[in-house]
């Protein structure tokens, strides 16, 4: 699947300290390296790295910082930010472990580095292309069983190592599953984990690949398995949302495309669970920038997530990072559900505050008006988990700083 890159130019990303070190061909991106750093800015090492592993997660190491975190939750999906649990933890945008995770929101400059990172692949080290895979295998003396003719899998050219030109014997998996290592044939017999799926491993007992060539094949998977810089066909330059009138206008300029056939508008009120709500045909072609608009006339009060499914003639697709605008309301408005809840429930509101409001107190109230819960929510999506309660009538408060406030009766049923 060919690549959908979004880049800006070495220099605007440079002095904006975009946090992109490997450059590829003349498209920037992140390592792991790069986001820890932005990790460490932001003070998450406070609670997971050096050991702390609060959340069941730490990043202290690659491994560590991709492996499933609290709740079993995938912590990153490779090509995928927007599904990955790490955002949910830093935008504090959807259903959590723990109500206080809300508090690790990080800014949005922050934010849409990470972002473009996972989408990428969220590989661990500089994107390796296709040639640097084969000399990989050719060093290890691969060749020797893997040559062009011999009847096996052969690596020799593109479409030989990704599978395409023989039959691996094996039913329902694939060579390589470009975006997913963890799925590939390829990768499970080479990384060395004592287990192969099907057939036998590709690691020799006496001359196995170190653990940093196999890292490399590993990214080279997961960052789309790319044939050479050719093949990194569209530049996005921009992805803007923006609210007027009542509506929210979408508009992306792209620099290049290759092969690309359609882009698909997708929406959400939350950052998760996202929706099409429109294709817009690809006009652009490999010499020449092409800008395109969309206006969503129906969007949601409060927060409006997009995101582009950029698909190519070929049917691959990827994903651009997601933008998010505000349709903002007169008056401050609460929505909390489910309602009536069991004691066990964790509450979810959804908090509209007036223009210039960020977060305020939510109290949970007996009958009597006795404080029995106080936190600090934000605007948007909040889950609140309940103290323990008897059946009967409570209520929710949300006092802002300048004195206003929303009440909202909550039936408790257990």
């Amino acid at each position: 699947m060919k690549q959908l890159i979004l880049i800006l130019t070495f220099t605007i990303l440079f002095f904006a300290g975009y946090g992109q070190s490997c450059e590829v061909g003349g498209s920037f991106f992140s390592t792991f390296e790069d986001i820890q750093l932005i990790l460490d800015e932001n003070n998450c090492g406070s609670c997971h790295a050096n050991g702390r592993s609060e959340a069941n997660w730490n990043y202290d190491s690659y491994t560590l910082f991709t492996r499933n975190g609290d709740c079993n939750q995938q912590v990153i999906i490779h090509g995928n930010a927007s599904d990955s649990y790490l955002y949910d933890v830093i935008t504090g945008s959807d259903k959590l472990c723990s109500e206080s995770t809300s508090i690790h929101k990080l800014s949005e400059t922050d934010l849409d580095k990470i972002e473009t990172w996972i989408n990428q692949g969220a590989t661990e080290y500089c994107l390796p292309l296709y040639p640097e895979v084969t000399a990989i295998f050719d060093l290890n003396n691969c060749q020797s069983c893997h040559k062009q003719n011999s009847g096996l899998w052969a690596y020799n050219t593109y479409q030989g190592i990704l599978g395409f030109n023989t039959d691996n014997n094996c039913e329902e998996t694939k060579t390589v599953v470009i975006g997913n290592a963890d799925l590939s044939l390829l990768y499970d017999k080479i990384n060395n984990d004592g287990y192969v799926v099907c057939g036998e491993s590709m690691n020799g007992e006496f001359s196995p690949l170190t653990d940093l060539e196999i890292a490399k094949i590993r990214d080279w998977i997961n960052g789309g398995a790319t044939e050479s810089t050719s093949a990194l066909p569209v530049v996005i330059s921009s992805f803007e949302s923006k609210e007027a009138d009542m509506s929210i206008i979408l508009t992306w300029l792209t620099e290049i495309e290759i092969g690309t056939d359609k882009f698909v508008v997708e929406h959400s009120s939350t950052g998760r669970g996202f929706e099409e709500i429109a294709e817009v045909k690809s006009t652009g072609s490999s010499g020449s920038s092409s800008s395109y608009t969309y206006m969503h006339e129906t969007p949601s009060f409060g927060e409006n997530y997009y995101r582009l499914k950029m698909v190519d003639l070929d049917g691959s697709f990827n994903y651009s990072n997601i933008r998010l605008t505000r349709l903002e309301v007169e008056t401050a408005e609460m929505i909390v559900s489910p309602n009536p809840a069991m004691s066990t429930d964790r509450l979810k509101v959804r908090w509209y505050p007036r223009k210039g409001q960020e977060q305020a107190y939510l109290n949970i109230l007996d009958p009597n008006g006795k404080n029995l819960h106080k936190k600090i929510i934000f605007e948007g999506t909040n889950y609140v988990r309940l103290p323990t309660l008897i059946e009967g009538i409570y209520y929710v408060l949300i006092e802002d700083y300048f004195g206003g406030f929303l009440l909202e009766r909550v039936v408790i049923i257990n």
